[in-house]
């Protein structure tokens, strides 16, 4: 996923290698390991990324950086055959969720990125987490107004950088801000969502 008016010619299919320190970053803030972390999110067990992308010459960017930050539990799909996903040729707004996961964490297809939400709600048990990298501007619009008074937003940690999706030109960057999104699937509280610039 990445801004439209980029320097990045855009993809039909809607995949972008994400930046390795953008994922870092946002671990790095609310990892429990880290004395300046800005909020403390419990990833948990059962992790799973459901548009883990990869290819030929890119690793799956988010399983990667989990892995080295020592979450060696990330189950990974993809809807592209050509994905390193474990499992491929998956769509995931055609899945059935049954709260079989902790985190659903990933960054989907912009077009579908509130289908993703939902359906990662569906995944992750009570408490559980779904976490989606976004533009910043994904917070307005009156496309997605009502979903933003029904979605259980958490918090929301905004990168200081503005990332750059095409591996093979880094110094080329995204033309708006991004941020990592995050939703708790909670039934016994009202949430009031936190922001944090990192």
């Amino acid at each position: 996923m990445s801004s439209t008016n980029r320097l990045t010619v855009r993809n039909d299919d809607d995949y972008y290698v994400t930046p390795h320190w953008v994922i870092k970053e946002f671990l790095e803030a609310v990892d429990y390991k880290n004395p300046d972390r800005k909020t403390i999110l419990c990833l948990g067990n059962r992790i799973l990324d459901p548009s883990a992308g990869g290819c030929a010459n890119y690793e799956m960017s988010y399983p990667l950086v989990l892995n080295s930050m020592g979450h060696h539990n990330v189950e990974t799909w993809d809807i592209r055959e050509d994905s390193r996903a474990a499992k491929t040729c998956v769509d995931f707004l055609q899945t059935e969720g049954r709260g079989e996961y902790d985190t659903v964490v990933t960054n989907p297809p912009f077009s579908l990125s509130m289908e993703f939400v939902q359906k990662g709600l569906e995944h992750v048990s009570d408490f559980g987490l779904v976490i989606m990298l976004q533009r910043l501007n994904w917070l307005g619009s009156k496309k997605r107004f009502e979903h933003w008074k029904e979605l259980p937003l958490h918090s929301v940690f905004v990168h200081h950088k503005r990332p750059g999706f095409n591996p093979e030109k880094p110094s080329r960057k995204d033309s708006i801000e991004y941020a990592h999104f995050v939703f708790c699937k909670s039934k016994t509280e009202t949430l009031v969502p936190n922001l944090f610039i990192i």
